[in-house]
């Protein structure tokens, strides 16, 4: 039974997206019962619909036709015996929510995707048959992290027909693999790329916010990515560490990124982790600081001033949209509440954060990161001397 229903939903999107959108177990399987119309219907083999016993895993798919992927989404980036592979969901999630993560999350947690998910092979030609269907890249976001990333990525779903996909897993997997040996064509970059970007509801283009740690990464991003509009968002040093003292961002614990990656270190002493933290961050801001312009960096305190015309006017140019074409009613209540919790306000919380500082801490920040921070304002004040590249 299980059999028949795959293969009339895979035929049918839209029947598909009404299955997938079934929270409840027992629920989704009344719904399974009423469209298996062989003749042959049993509840029996659906009674594990109401546990929590895993599912069958479903045999990849080696093609898979945009008529008959609509409405399903990519989740993850796995390996199988046969390789890579993307799994995939089907359903919506509101726009409105911040993560790509928190979409697999709630995508893979309905009974739909427990039992049919799908799962497709990175080859050549599947890659490139994404390739063909995807929506143009509009521009990437990357950013120091605590830096109001978030933000420019929630206002930018103000402009109609643009999809904002912020730090998705199975992209950051993509590019380890790539920077790692592990997937020397960047294949799987391209396959994770593509998938992120196929067509769907009345999108016209996708802008994808980035990891932090991808900042490290630019100028092998600039190589896959040619032409590309990017910027970077940053930060005053002492406020972004004084964050991660409360709340320590993944890439900024030890040992999660190489250390061959991160700008050389002072001394060869024990670093303690607040130490580290600022080397990761200063690197990321050294990282880019070769490759950047003026109008490729934003800093926070644009973003919270409330006469700025950073996320109005110039973020969206440089992605190609037109400042008068927003949806002016949705960029106030984006501009208005807290980016990562919608149902709080927005409020500036510089002052705080530098409050908040200890002594060690400003020696810190300024001994691992305001050098590279002051190299990143001198580029967007155009105080520099040296040139950039474009």
């Amino acid at each position: 039974m299980l059999t028949r229903c795959e293969e009339r939903i895979l035929a049918d999107p839209v029947l598909a997206t009404r299955l997938a959108s079934i929270a409840s177990p027992e629920a989704f399987r009344d719904a399974l019962l009423a469209i298996d119309d062989a003749g042959e219907s049993n509840a029996t083999p659906l009674a594990a619909f109401a546990t929590d016993r895993p599912a069958t895993a479903r045999p990849p798919r080696a093609t898979w036709p945009l008529a008959q992927r609509r409405g399903w989404q990519p989740l993850t980036l796995e390996w199988s015996a046969a390789g890579a592979e993307i799994v995939w969901g089907c359903g919506e999630v509101p726009d409105t929510v911040a993560f790509h993560e928190q979409i697999v999350a709630t995508l893979r947690y309905r009974p739909f995707n427990r039992w049919f998910a799908q799962r497709t092979p990175l080859t050549p030609a599947f890659v490139a048959e994404l390739e063909n269907d995807a929506l143009p890249l509009a521009g990437l976001v990357l950013h120091e992290s605590r830096c109001g990333s978030t933000l420019i990525a929630q206002v930018l779903k103000a402009w109609p027909g643009t999809r904002v996909v912020s730090e998705p897993g199975l992209l950051d997997t993509a590019l380890t693999a790539a920077l790692t040996g592990m997937d020397p064509t960047a294949l799987l970059f391209r396959g994770a790329l593509a998938a992120l970007r196929q067509p769907a509801r009345d999108d016209t283009r996708v802008v994808i916010k980035i990891d932090a740690w991808h900042a490290l990464a630019l100028g092998a991003l600039r190589s896959l990515l040619p032409g590309v509009p990017w910027l970077f968002a940053y930060r005053d040093p002492l406020e972004v560490l004084v964050s991660h003292t409360k709340e320590p961002g993944r890439h900024t614990v030890p040992g999660m990124l190489p250390d061959a990656w991160l700008a050389p270190a002072f001394t060869d002493d024990t670093q303690l982790p607040i130490e580290h933290a600022a080397r990761v961050l200063g690197s990321l801001c050294a990282a880019v600081v070769p490759h950047a312009q003026a109008a490729q960096l934003v800093n926070y305190a644009e973003l919270a001033e409330p006469t700025s015309d950073a996320l109005s006017t110039r973020i969206p140019r440089l992605f190609g949209l037109d400042p008068a074409a927003v949806d002016r009613e949705r960029f106030a209540a984006a501009r208005a509440h807290h980016s990562k919790h919608p149902r709080e306000a927005f409020v500036d919380d510089r002052a705080a954060k530098n409050e908040a500082a200890t002594d060690a801490l400003r020696e810190i920040a300024a001994r691992w990161m305001e050098p590279h921070h002051a190299a990143l304002e001198a580029i967007r004040l155009g105080t520099t001397g040296l040139p950039a590249s474009s």
